[in-house]
């Protein structure tokens, strides 16, 4: 009983205690039904003399800005495209866009959305009018692939011209003179098939022998090789001046035009290289035999004095000092003949095998008319194009991109009927990879007549690891029987095939 009487009196002082405690917080602590609001802060409004968000201007052209409220910091998101001070002019500076906006404690920030544009160009130069250099000895005008000039039909080039194919070693020089000492933005317009190309690694500038900043330039090619502006900045331009392009990389960029952008006037002049004599052959194109020599001969000059002669691939033709080639590979490679201050003339060689009495050559190109390669995956180049390849004197066809069933036919005339071994002259297609092969056994189906023809397990043609210049491989594929007169013969793939030069019929040993 003692112990209860005390009990309770403790139990009622917690329950006073507690809703004392209670009374407090509801005092303090706002009900479900009410809420508490931030007021909202009011938003600066930047805007120009015609009361714009946004505007539009020209490279050097000033704006004046205003904001709605006073003692604001103005700032711009790209000070390479537009600045602006303290009291929100705006001086623009290169092509581009930028944000110019007014910050105040207490405010939310405004902004002026600007685009600067170019204004009329001074004047473009197109680089078809430069000094071309090619370390491998050759500048050529033609569009077979190996030569660097040519009318491109696609893309957007201003003239439909450019320069392209560069390698490691080339230059460019492009002279011009100006009415004037200006400064001005100088723009290339270029392209390329790749993207992200570092232009920074694949060439330098020099303009009047000080360098030129490629330093963070990028450009985005793709399949349309579309001709884009990279500006190299603001330059001093003299009354006589020199642009010096060395191509650095093997991805370098095709290039179009140089367009000056400045406000300062002037008349600004290419100066087109003095033209250069020609070496002159008495050919350009040899055939040898595998193992054999031929010589190029010079018709002009007639002082041979420091004329040089050099291979494009030593494992095909090799050259001496007097111009004596000899064939060490089947395939095909250019001989450079050169002399200090004329044109370098160019010899295509030719390396073949020594065609066999008795032998019947089919060349792989041999299709009927209107024979569409491109429908079946197929590509045929002609001789020179791409070099090495075709050995036999013709055309190559490939078929790295073959994806079905595809069958070649020809017609194979023989003046009696015989025994004859079948060799296919065939090299790595584009994409094969080194040690990678393409089994005539399994990879495709040959026909004589109608009748399969048994082939050689070991029919290979091995990948080399050269996407392009991939050797010739002579490969034995087994024997077969003709009949005098025509033969159908039939080759037939299997979603894949190897570059095709020729098949060779030869009289069974």
């Amino acid at each position: 009983m003692r112990k209860n009487k005390i009990f309770l009196p403790m139990m009622a002082i917690s329950l006073l205690f507690g809703l004392g405690l209670a009374a407090c917080n509801n005092s303090a602590t706002p009900s479900n039904n009410t809420s508490s609001s931030i007021p909202a802060k009011e938003k600066i409004k930047v805007t120009d003399g015609n009361d714009k968000t946004e505007g539009e201007v020209e490279v050097e052209a000033t704006l004046q800005l205003k904001a709605s409220v006073e003692g604001g910091t103005w700032a711009s998101s790209n000070t390479k495209v537009a600045t602006v001070d303290d009291k929100g002019l705006v001086t623009a500076v290169g092509a581009g866009s930028a944000n110019i906006t007014v910050a105040k404690e207490g405010y939310d920030k405004g902004t002026f959305r600007l685009t600067v544009k170019r204004g009329a160009p001074l004047a473009t130069l197109h680089f078809e009018d430069a000094d071309h250099y090619a370390a491998d000895g050759w500048w050529g005008d033609g569009d077979d692939g190996q030569t660097p000039v040519y009318a491109r039909e696609e893309g957007n080039a201003s003239d439909k011209q450019c320069i392209a194919h560069f390698g490691n070693g080339d230059k460019e020089t492009l002279t011009f003179t100006s009415s004037a000492a200006i400064n001005a933005e100088l723009v290339m317009t270029m392209a390329s098939s790749s993207s992200g190309v570092d232009l920074s690694a694949q060439m330098a500038i020099k303009l009047n022998n000080a360098d030129v900043s490629l330093a963070g330039l990028t450009l985005d090619g793709g399949s349309s090789n579309d001709f884009q502006e990279i500006s190299l900045g603001k330059l001093d331009i003299a009354t006589n001046n020199v642009l010096e392009i060395s191509f650095t990389g093997n991805s370098a960029p095709y290039l179009d035009d140089l367009v000056f952008y400045s406000k300062q006037q002037a008349t600004i002049t290419v100066v087109k290289p003095a033209a250069k004599e020609a070496i002159e052959l008495s050919s350009d194109a040899l055939n040898v035999n595998l193992g054999g020599t031929a010589q190029i001969n010079v018709t002009k000059p007639t002082d041979k004095t420091g004329i040089t002669y050099t291979s494009s691939n030593t494992d095909y033709a090799t050259v001496s000092e007097t111009g004596l080639v000899l064939g060490g590979g089947l395939g095909t490679a250019y001989v450079y003949v050169a002399k200090e201050g004329m044109l370098t003339a160019r010899v295509t060689v030719t390396v073949t095998d020594e065609p066999v009495p008795g032998e019947i050559r089919v060349e792989a190109e041999n299709q009927p008319d209107g024979f569409d390669f491109e429908s079946l995956g197929f590509h045929m180049y002609p001789d020179g194009s791409y070099i090495a390849f075709a050995h036999s004197g013709g055309a190559y066809i490939t078929g790295y991109d073959v994806t079905e069933e595809v069958s070649l036919s020809y017609t194979v005339t023989s003046e009696k009927a015989q025994t004859m071994t079948l060799v296919i002259s065939a090299a790595p297609h584009y994409n094969m990879q080194a040690g990678e092969e393409f089994k005539f056994a399994t990879d495709a189906t040959i026909k004589l007549n109608d009748a399969n023809v048994q082939v050689n397990e070991d029919a290979i043609v091995l990948g080399d690891g050269a996407r392009m210049g991939a050797k010739t491989q002579n490969v034995i594929i087994g024997d077969v029987n003709l009949k005098q007169g025509d033969n159908s013969f039939v080759i037939e793939f299997h979603g894949k095939a190897p570059a095709l030069d020729c098949f060779k019929f030869l009289p069974k040993a």
